[in-house]
Order: C-alpha cells, then structure tokens, then sequence
C-alpha cells in the first residue's frame, strides 16, 4: 500500500505517519469475559480510526483499477462492470465467465502485498 500512496503524491512524511499508525497492530477476541491471546493484524484498517475510511477508498481504488476496461454492461452509453458505495462493491457482467474473470482479478490483487 505504501507504494501506491507514493504514486498519488504522498510525501514521505506523511507515509511514516501512516505507517506508524498501522504497524505492529494487534488483537484479541474477547468472548463472556475471556481473553483470547493477542494476534498480529497483517490487514486491514482501524476500526473508528479518521483515516481508515480514505485509506480503504484509495486501496480498493488501486484494486479496480485493474478492472477498468474489461467488460460489463452497457448503460448509457458506458461500459459498467462494477458498482461502488462505502465498502461495498457489485461486480457486474454478461456472462458467468466474464464475472469470474472479474473475481479472480480483484482477488490477486486483494491478495498482492503492497508494502
């Protein structure tokens, strides 16, 4: 991630800020009071942290991006092969083949380190 937050002009002050901020995370799962012990998060954004929201817009960004251009429907004169509100993403397509071509792709990208 930090490479790509590079590639939109991100100074290397603010990116060890973000890196500080998200390295070295972990947690637990507390369940009728017992404490699980506590794990390494190697994903992901904090829960109520200000710059959750714009860091998971601009990493999912990065992973459609990979989609642009592959086909969908025709609206309006568009090509649509995705719908995106908030954290949710429709992937859209005319065929069973074209969608899993589509999944497969946000899946290795979702799966790609981006240190």
């Amino acid at each position: 991630m930090m490479k790509d937050l590079t590639q939109i002009k991100i100074d290397g002050k603010d990116l060890r800020d973000i890196k500080n901020i998200y390295c070295e995370q972990t947690a637990a799962m507390r369940v009728e009071g017992e404490t699980s012990t506590y794990q390494k998060i190697k994903r992901g954004v904090r829960q109520g942290c200000v710059l959750s929201p714009d860091l998971f817009s601009l990493y999912s960004e990065f992973i459609m991006r990979n989609i642009e251009g592959l086909r969908g429907i025709h609206i309006g004169g568009h090509i649509i092969n995705n719908l995106r509100y908030a954290d949710d993403i429709v992937l859209i397509a005319e065929n069973a083949k074209v969608l899993q071509r589509l999944l497969d792709i946000v899946r290795e990208e979702s799966q790609n380190e981006r240190a």
